[in-house]
């Protein structure tokens, strides 16, 4: 059984966003502003959160957001937690609205290490307008 933990809400201004295309390739860098509200953690990102997306001469580009969350665990205990989020979208859904990614958790909080910091999660990345998408957190263990 699988369960949704935390909705990442993700908001980009897109004129923040630069980019190099060139005859082997591209590569994106989508800084963006997130917020996070659940029973296990709550939170803002703090400045630097970035999407970079690399795309190879076969169009399959490579997603890695990398993120870092201040806020209060379950607990609410004060505490920050780090988001690698990576995922590959190949020429058939580079364009849909949503794709599947993984994200790996660092945080200096205990009572959320013992849980996040484990190979048990999924993300699923859902457009929800031009410029916000929600990133979902799934417990495949749950």
């Amino acid at each position: 059984m699988e369960k949704v933990i935390m909705t990442f809400k993700i908001h980009v201004n897109r004129s923040d966003m630069s980019s190099v295309e060139g005859p082997f390739g591209g590569a994106y860098f989508v800084p963006f502003r997130a917020d996070v509200k659940s029973d296990l953690f709550t939170g803002k990102t703090r400045p630097g959160a970035c999407d970079v997306q690399t795309e190879n001469l076969g169009e399959v580009r490579h997603m890695c957001a990398k993120y870092l969350f201040e806020g209060k665990d379950q607990n609410g205990a004060p505490c920050k937690l780090f988001v690698e989020n990576n995922g590959w979208m190949n020429p058939a859904n580079k364009e849909d609205p949503f794709f599947q990614a993984v994200p790996t958790f660092v945080t200096d909080s205990r009572v959320l290490g013992e849980y996040l910091c484990q190979n048990r999660f999924r993300s699923e990345v859902q457009s929800t307008g031009p410029e916000s998408l929600d990133i979902r957190i799934i417990d495949t263990r749950a």
